[in-house]
């Protein structure tokens, strides 16, 4: 299998191997031989430090061997011992070489894995800047995989991939519900035009003569459908029976394919969305990212913005989700978490906007339920209000420093403001809306209660 290239066979072969020389002695040199070969297979299966392990067993049971054979010699080894011995001697330096060609190998497949993955997040990071988002998550997705499968699912090599896919799954997530909206735009509801749209004729305009006319005729068509469905099952009961005469394969073949039928649609439920797995793939993130901050590795501040980016991208997963009062909860963490940031972050800003909007959601939510509170509503133009003037002090300083690299930044900024102007005043609308609804219910409510009074008064 070594030489065929089928290295996970040759490991499963060669572990079998040792699982059964158990009886024999433990210097055996078939001992030795086999952790000598399941090193090597191991090494070209990129199983690097297990290969490490393996050969060093093999170098342990040779050197005990030996000891053994000396020991075991009353005055003087004979001449097959001290043969055996120089043999032994032989094999321990090309075994060492051998750990130290994999060594090599475990470096160079973690430059090259390193190198292919930084290729496939820049790739994927370039084609979110350029909102292609289905090519980032291909890209973003290959440089998971790589960093997770060489460092581990939870190592900090992997954070930074876990939080650009989790945002590329978040972004084509919301392209395809545009689409889908896009595609049911101009759709009729059911029931609308309904009675315009009608080809049946209205029995109730049809005179007696046309009424019994259409009687005869459907009493007919049913006999004659009647007479073809005993026709048709008599016909089906002699091709069963010569089927049974004949073997039961058919009934079995019938029974494997709804067996296959099944087992595609389970494949097919368990499948995730892209939201789920983007709200899977960011909890990853976040998991990291804390262990980072709590271990105190990396540049504290850096790694803290990092860890509430990803929190802030979790609670927009939430708020695309329609789970308001979680999205709620995230960005609250989120911005909890950010005092140690300058007061005018870009970060911080934002957090306060994506608040404000899942705050708006969340009172139209309790509106829904019967519960309005509409104070929810000025909470949220608070919290659009606070992005505003994060945002316009973040442009006092860049203005005021000369030195600033930041200049174009302003542009940027400056488009910004309308854009949540436009927010409040949706939100201001929002409330207006549910007021008018709980006013309107509770006139509904008052009115109907009246009635019933009436009623009962006049019985």
């Amino acid at each position: 299998s070594i030489e065929n290239e089928n290295y996970s066979q040759a490991v499963e072969d060669i572990q079998l191997c040792i699982k059964k020389v158990k009886s024999l002695p433990k210097d055996s040199r078939i001992i030795a031989e086999a952790h000598y070969q399941l090193g090597v297979a191991q090494g070209f299966h990129a199983k690097f430090d297990e290969a490490v392990g393996s050969l060093n067993s093999a170098i342990s049971i040779i050197k005990e061997r030996m000891k053994n054979i000396k020991a075991g010699s009353k005055k003087w080894p004979s001449k097959e011992e001290m043969t055996e011995i120089t043999e032994l001697e032989a094999l321990v330096p090309e075994i060492e070489e051998k750990i130290a060609d994999t060594k090599d190998m475990k470096k160079e497949a973690e430059a090259k894995t390193k190198e292919e993955a930084t290729t496939h997040l820049a790739t994927g990071k370039r084609h979110l800047l350029v909102s292609d988002f289905p090519a980032a998550v291909t890209s973003l997705a290959q440089a998971c995989e790589l960093l997770s499968a060489h460092y581990g699912e939870t190592a900090k090599e992997c954070a930074e991939s876990y939080f650009y896919y989790g945002k590329s799954l978040l972004e084509l997530s919301r392209m395809e519900s545009g689409v889908l909206g896009n595609a049911l735009e101009g759709v009729p509801e059911e029931g609308d035009d309904a009675d315009n749209s009608s080809k049946i004729e209205d029995p109730a305009k049809m005179t007696e003569y046309e009424k019994q006319e259409v009687e005869e005729k459907v009493g007919e068509a049913m006999e004659k459908n009647f007479q073809s469905l005993c026709e048709r099952k008599d016909e089906e009961k002699d091709v069963t029976e010569d089927e049974d005469m004949e073997g039961g394969d058919s009934q079995e073949e019938v029974d494997d394919y709804q067996d296959d039928a099944m087992d595609k649609d389970v494949s097919m439920v368990r499948e995730p969305s892209n939201l789920q797995l983007a709200w899977e793939i960011l909890e990853l993130a976040k998991i990291v990212y804390t262990k980072q901050v709590e271990s105190g590795e990396g540049i504290k501040i850096e790694i803290e913005e990092r860890l509430c980016s990803t929190i802030l991208t979790l609670g927009e997963v939430s708020i695309e989700n329609e789970n308001y009062s979680q999205a709620v909860e995230d960005i609250q963490l989120c911005i909890k978490k950010v005092k140690s940031l300058p007061k005018d972050s870009r970060i911080i800003a934002e957090a306060h906007y994506q608040l404000g909007v899942a705050q708006g959601f969340h009172a139209k939510y309790d509106m829904a339920v019967g519960s309005l509170k509409s104070n929810k509503y000025d909470v949220a133009v608070g919290s659009l209000k606070s992005a505003i003037c994060i945002i316009k002090m973040r442009m006092k300083r860049i203005k005021a420093d000369a030195k600033s690299s930041k200049k174009s930044e302003i542009t940027e900024l400056e488009a910004l403001i309308p854009e949540i102007e436009e927010k409040i005043a949706d939100t201001k609308d929002m409330k207006k809306e549910a007021e008018a609804k709980t006013k309107e219910g509770a006139n509904g409510i008052t009115s109907s209660s009246t009635e019933g009074n009436s009623k009962n008064v006049s019985s």
